[in-house]
C-alpha cells in the first residue's frame, strides 16, 4: 500500500476523531445543569436550592407565631424539624448534610444549651463540618437560626 494513502487515512483518522471530541466537549460544557428551587413563596429567597446534587437550605429559624413566648430550646427544636422537613421534601435527610452554620444571639449564655440539643440531633455516624457563632438576627425575639447545605 502507498505511504501516502496510509498517512492520509491515518491524518483523515485522527482529525475526525479530535473534531468529534471538540464537538462533545462542547456540548458538555454548554449544556446547563438543572436547578430546582422549593417553598419559593418568600419574597428574597427560596427555602430550598438543589444543584448537581447539592441541597442547600435558607436559614431556618422556629415558628415565627412562638417566637415571642419560646426559650432557646424550643427555637432550637422548631427549627432543627423544619431543617429535617425541607430536607425530606427533596428526598434526603440529615445523614447527608455536609455543613451547617448557626448564628445564636448570645453565644456565651446559649452555646452550651443548643449544642447538648444539636448533639442529640445529628446523626453521630453522619456528622457534617459546622460552625456556630454570636450575631445580631433579624428580629428581636430570634434567639438562633440554622442554614445547612445537604447532600442528595
Amino acid at each position: 500500500m502507498d505511504t501516502r494513502v496510509v498517512m492520509s487515512s491515518l491524518l483523515g483518522g485522527v482529525v475526525g476523531g479530535l473534531g468529534s471530541m471538540a464537538l462533545w466537549c462542547l456540548w458538555k460544557h454548554n449544556k446547563q445543569s438543572k436547578i430546582v428551587r422549593l417553598h419559593t413563596a418568600d419574597p428574597r429567597a427560596s427555602s430550598v436550592v438543589v444543584h448537581n446534587g447539592v441541597v442547600r437550605l435558607s436559614g431556618q429559624v422556629g415558628v415565627i407565631a412562638n417566637l415571642g413566648t419560646s426559650d432557646l430550646e424550643q427555637q432550637v427544636k422548631e427549627t432543627l424539624v423544619k431543617i429535617e422537613n425541607l430536607l425530606a421534601d427533596v428526598g434526603t435527610d440529615k445523614s447527608r448534610i455536609l455543613e451547617a452554620r448557626i448564628w445564636l444571639k448570645d453565644i456565651k449564655t446559649d452555646f452550651a444549651a443548643m449544642n447538648a440539643i444539636w448533639n442529640s440531633w445529628v446523626d453521630p455516624n453522619c456528622k457534617g463540618v459546622r460552625y456556630c457563632v454570636e450575631s445580631a438576627l433579624a428580629r428581636e425575639t430570634l434567639l438562633v437560626e440554622i442554614q445547612v447545605v445537604a447532600a442528595l
